[in-house]
Order: structure tokens, then C-alpha cells, then sequence
């Protein structure tokens, strides 16, 4: 198995210029440049795995026209939304960023990400 692994990625290292442009994986366009965005986050909230909150962060689908960069960062301030059981709250990027959890805050337990370019 290890060798048919070997000779996939020696065959694959191999291609020409034409072979390369076809697509790189099932849904993937063929100009495909590996970027990947984050889209969704499942975060639990809590001090032990044996109690705390999860609740669900997700990427708006339609942004904003007024969108405003992060300051000193490139990143967009995009809408998102979050999921605390039955109430959903408009929220930013910015937000998201802080899931980084600690204490009693919100830690990013699952992270989604999409083909991006």
C-alpha cells in the first residue's frame, strides 16, 4: 500500500503543464490555488469536558458593502452569525477571532473551511 502511495505522488510530481491544469480534487475548479476560508466554528464554553455550552459561529453568505478591515491586519470585519441555543445574534470577524477560549470564555472546538480560490 505504501508503495502505490509512492508511485501516486512520483506520478503525480511528474505531470506536465497540461496534465496540472485539470482539477485537483472532486469540486475543485482547475485553477484551484489551495486557499481555504473559514466559514463556520462549533465552540464550547466551559471549564471541563463534563459540563460548559457549545454554540455555533457562521459566516453571513451576503456581506456588507461597508465592510472595514481589521486594524493593522488585512482581514475584512465580516458579518457573521452566532447560534446560542434557540437565539441567533449578528456579530463581526473580529468576534470570531477572540475564540480563543481561556477561563470561562468561548474555546473553538470545530473549525469549517471552504475552497476559496
Amino acid at each position: 500500500e505504501e508503495a502505490a502511495e509512492m508511485k501516486a505522488a512520483i506520478a503525480m510530481s511528474l505531470q506536465t503543464e497540461e496534465e496540472t491544469n485539470e482539477a485537483v480534487g472532486p469540486g475543485l475548479p482547475a485553477n484551484f490555488q489551495g486557499q481555504y476560508e473559514l466559514f463556520a466554528v462549533v465552540t464550547h464554553k466551559g471549564r471541563d469536558a463534563d459540563g460548559g455550552h457549545y454554540m455555533g459561529w457562521v459566516k453571513a453568505e451576503k456581506q456588507n458593502d461597508d465592510a472595514q478591515k481589521i486594524a493593522d491586519t488585512d482581514e475584512m470585519n465580516d458579518d457573521w452569525f452566532v447560534f446560542d441555543d434557540d437565539e441567533v445574534s449578528p456579530c463581526k470577524t473580529e468576534d470570531v477571532l477572540k475564540l480563543k477560549g481561556g477561563g470561562d470564555w468561548h474555546m473553538s472546538y470545530l473549525n469549517f473551511y471552504r475552497a476559496k480560490k
